[in-house]
């Protein structure tokens, strides 16, 4: 779901298919009964994705020039027309099953997030796509902010982390006021693209390779910890404590250490020659990118897979010894290939050349 001048990257692409992935393992296999309990907190994988959309539009923050509208342009055709056509795909489930397209407006507007019920009313994971939206609107004029004062950024942070903590206390889980309502726009979750941009600024410092490998370590036992009390407790273990509606802040906050570790600098490209390196590499390298290329079509279609199966499960059961997700997943590639084939990548190319020529123009 994210995409910059650094998407070759071979280390983003690979972190952008694992948060694909760990929203996957939660909604086919997590709270089965049979899952292990800390990997429920996988779920974590969609503040992953924010993490990494401030990591590769931070350049941006710090004097990358930056035109607003070229770059709303390839926001809008590398987000929307394949939003779009899973949007149409889960409006003909519910047809099919004799529901009505409720909150349809919402949806097209990215305007869904006003309830939990209308924000997965099509499919859960598109609560996810107005914050994302929200942070590319307030970008350029983030930019510009910190071009007027070097020092607002740390006062940006804080007051992003002081907002997160003020709206977690005050939310309402149970009648989804306000103040849990905006727990999931940029107010909230605006925090987490901050902490991907420190990742960021961090990856730029030529550390020593064990100073990196600490912040990974201390990233991931973090994230780790947070898995293990999350396991035990539940949602509503986390709101009937301090920590209610900062989960997600925190396993950004891990998330951040990690990835400023791992991907060191983000201007570094990967050879476009796959044939240069040992066979392990080039598989790695081209297994990394397809995971980063497909993520996106991955994380809007798995629930639509997983529904599409749901007519055979008792079919499948005695057939398919590995099970109604397992090829509930092999659906879900497919569908994100064939987006990205058909549909995604002609729609991102055509976005580029229109900013491209707007860029030129001016």
């Amino acid at each position: 779901m994210l995409a910059s001048s650094q998407e070759t990257h071979v280390g983003v692409e690979a972190w952008r298919g694992l948060a694909a992935w760990m929203v996957v393992y939660v909604h086919y296999w997590g709270f089965s009964g049979h899952d292990w309990p800390p990997m429920r907190f996988a779920h974590t994988g969609v503040d992953l994705f924010f993490v990494l959309s401030g990591f590769v539009f931070a350049p941006y923050l710090w004097g990358k020039p930056l035109s607003p509208t070229a770059f709303a342009l390839r926001r809008f055709f590398r987000i929307y027309p394949a939003y779009l056509l899973a949007l149409a795909v889960y409006v003909g489930l519910k047809l099919q099953a004799g529901h009505p397209p409720l909150y349809l407006w919402e949806h097209l507007s990215f305007f869904q997030v006003q309830s939990r019920e209308m924000a997965f009313y099509y499919n859960p994971p598109f609560w996810s796509l107005p914050a994302e939206v929200e942070f590319y609107v307030v970008l350029p004029w983030l930019a510009w902010s910190l071009r007027q004062a070097r020092w607002a950024w740390a006062g940006w942070l804080l007051a992003a982390l002081g907002l997160r903590v003020v709206l977690g206390y005050f939310g309402d889980p149970s009648s989804q006021d306000a103040s849990y309502i905006m727990n999931f726009h940029l107010p909230g979750v605006g925090v987490e693209f901050l902490l991907g941009a420190l990742a960021w600024r961090v990856a730029q410092i030529q550390l020593h390779l064990c100073w990196r490998t600490l912040l990974v370590l201390v990233g991931f036992a973090g994230w780790c910890a947070l898995a293990v009390w999350f396991g035990q407790v539940g949602d509503a273990g986390v709101n009937n404590s301090v920590l209610k509606g900062q989960m997600g802040a925190l396993a950004a906050l891990c998330f951040a250490p990690m990835v400023a570790g791992m991907l060191g600098s983000p201007t570094a490209r990967p050879p476009r020659d796959t044939t240069i390196g040992p066979p392990e590499s080039r598989a790695w390298h081209v297994a990394a990118l397809w995971a980063g290329r497909l993520s996106y079509g991955v994380y809007l279609f798995h629930m639509a897979a997983l529904q599409m199966v749901q007519p055979w499960r008792e079919t499948l059961a005695e057939h398919w010894p590995l099970g109604l997700q397992s090829l509930a997943v092999l659906l879900t590639v497919l569908m994100a290939l064939l987006s990205y084939w058909l549909w995604e990548e002609p729609w991102r190319q055509f976005g580029r050349r229109q900013a491209a020529s707007m860029e030129a123009a001016n």
